[in-house]
């Protein structure tokens, strides 16, 4: 019979080594300029978005203003994984420090994890800092605050999800990081809607919610939260899993496989 006591060990120590591959990790976005950048374009969005809502809004509700913030989140959590996310596999063996850290008693499964989970975590924790801040102008502008904005952010996060799965697949399949950086891009910003737009325009059907099963309609969710408009929330939330499931578990094999 199988060792259970063994068992249990094994998963304690992968999960040791994908949590050290995640804080090196971790060490080299706050080092490097990806951080920096990415920060710069936020405080940015929430300065612009903060002075036009205080200047230009008449008698702002304060959905309205957090709809202001939230239509920018799509794009913005894009740029997210592709600065922190469709770099990380692919910059193991354009950079080749995988010579390094596959040569050492560390399984490829640790590293696949452990870079997964500081990509997802990051892009998440700067999202949770971008969500107060909309919180705080519009307390500050209407005096008032929406439980609506934690139902947005609870979709983003699942939406984040799906950008990480996404952007890890081409990571994984791409060997120059600049390819999974493009290719993640373009992806996430233009195929799916493409798609969704010509079927939509050969069935001569204007309605998106008929289409929940596609990514663009299944995000929508995070912008129609703030404005009561989201139809089906748990079924646009396992939407979005399985799109970010099913290209993760694709570079997950194809990482597995790869040699150096």
């Amino acid at each position: 019979m199988p060792d259970n006591s063994l068992c249990k060990t094994g998963i304690m120590e992968d999960l040791r080594q994908a949590l050290i591959v995640s804080r090196y990790e971790a060490l080299k976005f706050l080092s490097g300029y990806k951080l920096l950048i990415f920060g710069i374009i936020m405080i940015t969005s929430l300065l612009l978005l903060s002075i036009a809502n205080i200047i230009f809004m008449d008698n702002p509700t304060v959905n309205s203003v957090y709809s202001s913030f939230i239509s920018f989140v799509l794009l913005l959590a894009l740029l997210g994984a592709t600065l922190f996310t469709s770099t990380t596999l692919s910059s193991e063996f354009e950079e080749r420090t995988a010579l390094v850290l596959f040569t050492k008693p560390i399984k490829k499964s640790s590293i696949f994890l452990g870079k997964i989970l500081i990509a997802f975590a990051l892009n998440v924790a700067i999202f949770a800092i971008y969500y107060i801040v909309t919180t705080l102008v519009g307390l500050i502008i209407t005096h008032d605050i929406s439980i609506d904005l934690l139902a947005s952010f609870g979709y983003l996060v699942t939406y984040i999800f799906t950008l990480t799965g996404i952007a890890v697949m081409f990571s994984s399949l791409m060997k120059k990081s600049s390819s999974a950086s493009i290719l993640t891009f373009v992806f996430v910003l233009l195929v799916p809607s493409l798609i969704l737009a010509v079927i939509m325009l050969a069935q001569d059907n204007m309605n998106v919610n008929d289409y929940w099963y596609f990514l663009d309609s299944a995000a929508a969710s995070i912008t129609y939260s703030v404005t009561g408009d989201v139809v089906n929330g748990p079924r646009d939330v396992a939407t979005m899993f399985v799109w970010g499931l099913i290209p993760m578990i694709i570079a997950y094999r194809h990482f597995i496989k790869k040699e150096l």
